[in-house]
């Protein structure tokens, strides 16, 4: 299917290499971020967790907006990876069905942080502006909504967002992570009118299979 996609400055996420320095910051903000939000998460907060001077994090990062976009790209690394495994599947519908697989699974292992973006406009303001996640973003829900319009596959996508996203809801914290996976899964692909293999006549929309 289509080539591995790249950030306008031409360069994989997966090829973007820190410093162990850089890792150790990203790691400790990632988790303050979570907790507290990117406006509730100082540079000296980062620091303490890390049990050094803010001038050592200064020394890694020049700005806080450095380390959100750092942290982004870190967690985006695996979303790459889906889309290009989707990418090369032999086939429209498998390329999607294993792209929303690994999506869910993707938000489940990841609610708190999913949570933690959902109510934090700094976060969104941040990432809305950084090119390779908004691209990535783009690049992956055209393919899931299979729609060749440039235009009308934005309202779909924002509710298979939507639906996807749910796993950060407070009231499914407790639910186990593989019903909660299995069951967002399903409801993903109803939503999308994604066929299941083999699915015979039904009044009701097929389950999708991985």
């Amino acid at each position: 299917m289509a080539s591995a996609t790249r950030s306008r400055s031409g360069t994989r996420l997966a090829d973007v290499r820190h410093t162990p320095a850089q890792v150790w910051v990203i790691t400790a903000a990632y988790g303050l971020f979570a907790e507290y939000g990117v406006a509730g998460t100082s540079l000296q907060m980062i620091a303490d967790t890390m049990g050094v001077t803010k001038a050592a994090v200064y020394h890694q990062f020049k700005t806080k907006g450095e380390i959100v976009v750092a942290t982004a790209d870190h967690a985006l690394v695996a979303l790459e990876a889906a889309a290009e495994d989707a990418e090369a599947a032999p086939g429209r519908v498998e390329a999607r069905r294993a792209l929303l697989r690994q999506l869910v699974d993707f938000s489940v292992r990841s609610r708190a942080q999913v949570r933690a973006r959902q109510g934090d406009p700094a976060m969104m303001r941040v990432l809305a502006r950084h090119e390779p996640f908004s691209g990535l973003t783009r690049r992956m829900f055209a393919l899931l909504v299979d729609d060749d319009s440039e235009t009308e596959w934005s309202i779909p996508a924002a509710m298979l967002a939507a639906a996807i996203t749910a796993v950060g809801q407070p009231a499914l914290a407790a639910l186990d992570p593989s019903i909660l996976r299995e069951r967002v899964f399903h409801y993903a692909c109803r939503l999308l009118d994604l066929p299941a293999p083999n699915a015979g006549p039904s009044r009701r929309p097929p389950r999708c299979r991985p």
